[in-house]
């Protein structure tokens, strides 16, 4: 095992700019629950919004129903029925809704013809849209009931609020997970960086430095054979990135156990997949990009920017959800894309039924055909730059540096 020990040997004269990474991250995964906690989340159907009916028609049942809901739901503003009253209101936010029922609102609606209610919405925040919102419902409810049958207007608005209040317990349920608590994901976002960049680092700084002309033509004529070298490389390649996929794993369950302690086994276990098979992903890049590179420097450079522009189209440290189409159609043909997709289906998982796992399964598999072209590709790379006399050109490692 001679091959493999040089391997290490290697590995190790490169301990520092590995190590480094290492902590950076560590500084990182401290720092995540922090800038990843959620002050808290706002259900929508709760909030209160002010609002204001300006009712130009006169008290009429079906207007009276329309307060009646209305104060069910929000707090009503009293205002005089004044243009610049309105305008000042509007301006300086003492309602989020204005509804003005013009004159013979009640006769037109309650023969079906076509009335124009003109609402004032405060646009900068959520709660003009929402009483808008409950607006509409009331009034295309009346109508309904209104058109599938004689009733009177006393017993049509009566039976339209009582509709209307009905209301279905709804439960969704995720595995440990709440929305409000998205540090683990987070971590497990950035995992895929800095497995990729280690990796990469490890495995490209042991395919270099076997590369060196005259190690190589001295290996030539060494009694192991080619087969067996490249055995022990590939042998020690793997168990290196399999460690840096255990140690980083390891520093996640350190600093998120208490959470870890909350999720179902099984979400646990898709995500430790899901990440296996972005560490093989890693593991195909290197041996891809072994063959075009012959010094540390180059290596550095070209795993910090390939792995910065792969993790930014994948969606580690932008949402996927904030790109445009054009990057979204680029971004699929990126393997940490498909990881990133997948964390996200595991995170939303409230089932683990064979409808809801297929995403994930999907994804993972997509993970799997990226890294298999990928070696393949590398294969082929790889005998053609051996049988070439470029493969004997200058290049250099850390011992000469």
């Amino acid at each position: 095992m001679k091959v493999f020990r040089a391997c290490l040997l290697v590995t190790r004269r490169r301990f520092v700019t590995i190590a480094l990474y290492f902590i950076i991250f560590l500084a990182l995964s401290i720092l995540i629950p922090k800038l990843a906690a959620d002050t808290g989340v706002a259900d929508f159907a709760d909030l209160k919004p002010n609002f204001t009916v300006i009712n130009r028609d006169g008290e009429t049942a079906l207007s009276d129903g329309l307060l009646t809901y209305l104060r069910s739901r929000g707090n009503e503003i009293h205002l005089e029925d004044r243009k610049d009253v309105l305008q000042d209101a509007t301006f300086f936010k003492a309602t989020d809704i204005i509804v003005i029922l013009p004159p013979g609102f009640n006769q037109t609606f309650m023969e079906g013809g076509k009335i124009v209610v003109e609402t004032v919405v405060t646009t900068e925040t959520a709660k003009g849209f929402y009483a808008e919102s409950l607006v509409n419902q009331y009034l295309n409810q009346t109508r309904l009931i209104n058109a599938a049958g004689d009733m009177d207007e006393t017993k049509l608005v009566s039976t339209v609020l009582d509709d209307l209040t009905r209301e279905t317990r709804v439960g969704i349920r995720q595995f440990g997970f709440t929305p409000a608590d998205k540090s683990y994901l987070v971590y497990m976002r950035m995992l895929s960086y800095i497995v990729l960049v280690m990796v990469i680092l490890c495995v490209g700084n042991i395919m270099t430095a076997f590369k060196r002309p005259d190690l190589m033509m001295r290996n030539l004529c060494a009694p192991i054979k080619s087969r067996q070298m490249n055995a022990q490389q590939i042998l020690c390649s793997v168990l290196l990135s399999l460690t840096m996929w255990i140690l980083m794993l390891s520093l996640g369950f350190v600093l998120y156990a208490p959470i870890l302690s909350e999720i179902d086994y099984r979400i646990i276990g898709l995500m430790l997949l899901n990440s296996l098979a972005m560490t093989v992903i890693a593991l195909s890049l290197a041996s891809l990009m072994g063959p075009f590179i012959n010094n540390p420097n180059t290596l550095n450079a070209v795993t910090n920017f390939g792995g910065l522009s792969l993790c930014f189209l994948g969606g580690v440290f932008v949402p996927i959800y904030f790109f445009s189409d054009t990057v979204l159609a680029v971004a699929r043909f990126t393997p940490i894309y498909w990881y990133s997709s997948a964390l996200d289906e595991i995170y939303g998982l409230t089932s683990f039924s064979r409808e809801a796992l297929a995403p994930v399964w999907q994804a993972m598999f997509t993970q799997l055909i990226f890294a298999t072209a990928f070696f393949c590709v590398a294969l082929v790379i790889g005998k053609h730059v051996n049988q070439s006399e470029r493969f004997f050109s200058s290049a250099r490692t850390e011992l000469e540096a």
